[in-house]
Order: C-alpha cells, then sequence, then structure tokens
C-alpha cells in the first residue's frame, strides 16, 4: 500500500515539473515575440524619420504600445508540492519621433542683362560744295607803240586752281585791262592782262628763226587762298613774222594750276605798219581735223564714181537685152 502511494507521488512530482517547463517555455515565447513587435515599430518609426527628410515640415508621433501579455498557468497541486510562477509584464515601449524640419532654401537668380554694343559711325567728312566751272569767253588785246603793233591777242582762257581740296576756276575776262611793252627787256615783249582776281603775264623772246612765249605767269587772289603759278618752257614756237592759232582745246600746266585754253591766236614781234595777224601756224590738234578733210572729200568722191560706173553697166546691160528682143 505504501509503495503505491509513494509511485502517485513520484509521478504526480514528474508531471508538476513538465508543467512548469512548459509554461516556462510559453513565457520566453511570448516575451521574445514581445521584443520583436518593439523592434518592428522601432524600424517602421525609423523610416517613417527618413521619408519625412524629403517632404515640407511635419512632425509625426508614433506610440506604439506593447500588447500586456498575461499568460496564466494552471497547476494541479500535488498533494506535497506547489508551484507559483510569476510573469512580469513587458514595459510598455514610448518612441517618440521627432522630425527636425530642414532649412528652407532660398534661391537668388540674379539676370545679368546682355547689352548689345552700338556699332561705331565713322565720322563723315563733309564733301565741298563743287563750283559749276565758268564759261570762257573771247577776248582781244594788242600792245602797240607808235605804228607797231608788236603784239595781238585773241585769248579764250580758263584757270583751274586746287584750294582746300576742292576747284576753284578763274575764267579770263574780255572785259580785263591789258597792257605790255614792246621792248621790255633784252628784246623780249611783255603782255599783262589785270582782273580783280588774277593778273596774267606773257612774255615773248625769239631767236634768228622762231618767236615763242617765253614765259606765263598767273598771280590769283581768291577769298580763301592767293598764289602764283607760272611755266616757263618755250611754248607756241612760230617762224618770226608768223602767228600761232588753235581752235581746239590744250591744257598748259602752271605748276598745280591748269590753263585751259579753249581757243588761242597769239603773234609777237609784229612788224610796223601791220593790221593783222600774220600767217597763221595751226596747232597740231586743227593739222590733224585739216588732214581728215581731204580725206573725207576723197572717200566721198571715189564713192562716187562707183556709183556712177556700177549704174553705167547695168544701163549697157539693159541695152543689149531689149536689142536681143527686138531682133
Amino acid at each position: 500500500m505504501k509503495i503505491h502511494i509513494s509511485f502517485i507521488l513520484f509521478v504526480l512530482l514528474i508531471a508538476g515539473v513538465c508543467c512548469q517547463e512548459d509554461s516556462t517555455t510559453t513565457l520566453l515565447d511570448t516575451t521574445t515575440q514581445a521584443t520583436t513587435d518593439s523592434t518592428t515599430v522601432s524600424t517602421t518609426v525609423t523610416d517613417t524619420t527618413t521619408a519625412s527628410e524629403d517632404t515640407t515640415t511635419k512632425v509625426v508621433s508614433t506610440t506604439t504600445e506593447a500588447p500586456a501579455t498575461t499568460t496564466s498557468v494552471v497547476t494541479t497541486q500535488s498533494p506535497a508540492t506547489t508551484t507559483s510562477v510569476v510573469t512580469t509584464q513587458s514595459p510598455a515601449t514610448t518612441t517618440s519621433v521627432v522630425t527636425t524640419q530642414s532649412p528652407a532654401t532660398t534661391t537668388s537668380e540674379v539676370t545679368t542683362q546682355k547689352t548689345t554694343p552700338k556699332p561705331t559711325v565713322a565720322p563723315t567728312t563733309p564733301v565741298p560744295p563743287t563750283t559749276k566751272p565758268p564759261v570762257a569767253e573771247l577776248g582781244s588785246w594788242n600792245v602797240t607803240e607808235g605804228n607797231t603793233t608788236c603784239i595781238r591777242a585773241d585769248l579764250k582762257i580758263r584757270f583751274m586752281i586746287p584750294v582746300n581740296g576742292r576747284e576753284e576756276y578763274i575764267a579770263l575776262s574780255p572785259n580785263a585791262t591789258g597792257e605790255g611793252s614792246c621792248n621790255a627787256f633784252n628784246g623780249t615783249q611783255e603782255l599783262q592782262i589785270t582782273d580783280s582776281e588774277y593778273i596774267l603775264t606773257f612774255t615773248f623772246d625769239k631767236n634768228d628763226k622762231e618767236a615763242y612765249l617765253k614765259n606765263v605767269s598767273l598771280n590769283f587772289f581768291l577769298p580763301e587762298d592767293t598764289g602764283i603759278a607760272y611755266n616757263d618752257s618755250k611754248l607756241f614756237k612760230v617762224n618770226v613774222g608768223n602767228s600761232y592759232l588753235c581752235s581746239n582745246t590744250e591744257t598748259v600746266p602752271l605748276l598745280n594750276v591748269s590753263m585751259e585754253i579753249f581757243q588761242i591766236h597769239l603773234q609777237a614781234y609784229g612788224s610796223a605798219g601791220s593790221e593783222n595777224f600774220g600767217t597763221a601756224e595751226e596747232c597740231e590738234a586743227d593739222d590733224k581735223v585739216n588732214d581728215l578733210v581731204p580725206i573725207a572729200v576723197g572717200c566721198c568722191l571715189l564713192a562716187l564714181v562707183v556709183i556712177v560706173l556700177i549704174a553705167y553697166f547695168v544701163g549697157r546691160r539693159r541695152s543689149r537685152q531689149k536689142g536681143y528682143q527686138s531682133v
């Protein structure tokens, strides 16, 4: 009988120990699950905090309370053994997430206006007004001493004078005063034509065969300039007693002044008692024109002869044809 009771107590004791191990294992599993849940919540909050850095200002506060776990273990008390299981509640976990507002970024845009430089305009030089050249007129002047007219001059002349980058003109006036000398210096003769704007001087000389213009000089008086121009080369050579004649335009340089001669008939060393110009010796330009006249006349005569011959032969052929028809 004692043996049976002892065996029953031993079985109960073993059963109690087994129950206690199961309760302890269950409690440990519950505690581990609570800790895992808390860790999951913390991770979620951390992710939420990270995401909040890219958004606008927002504070998120998340409180996760771990569920209180109460484990009741029903223990069957054996008559001699009492088992007490104490379950410790896991503390409530409070997570506070503070999101720091990222500072507002202010972007200041500075716009630089690009200015296009204006093109530089070169200063324009005013063009001086062009003076219309005056028309030269034909004038006549003589130098007479006693009954001898030594110098005769029919002149149509204009002078072109450069002044301050433009051209000024002086035309020989037929009303200008003429004076001179038949024996000026060393056998020379002189003609001087004077007006308000100029003094034109012709000095003539000769040798045994020829008479010529030894020197021509011009003193001019303009509002913007005055000066003297001359040419001392031998001009207008003719035999003594003859005159120089030219109807074509020719230009004679007087330094920087141009003497434009449109018509000239000039003679010096005239003989006593002579009232007109001596035999005219024409300039080369007039000679070329004179040579063209006979050539043109000859060509016209030749063409006329050809036409007459052609007409003669045509008429003769027609007369022969009429003779044949009559026969």
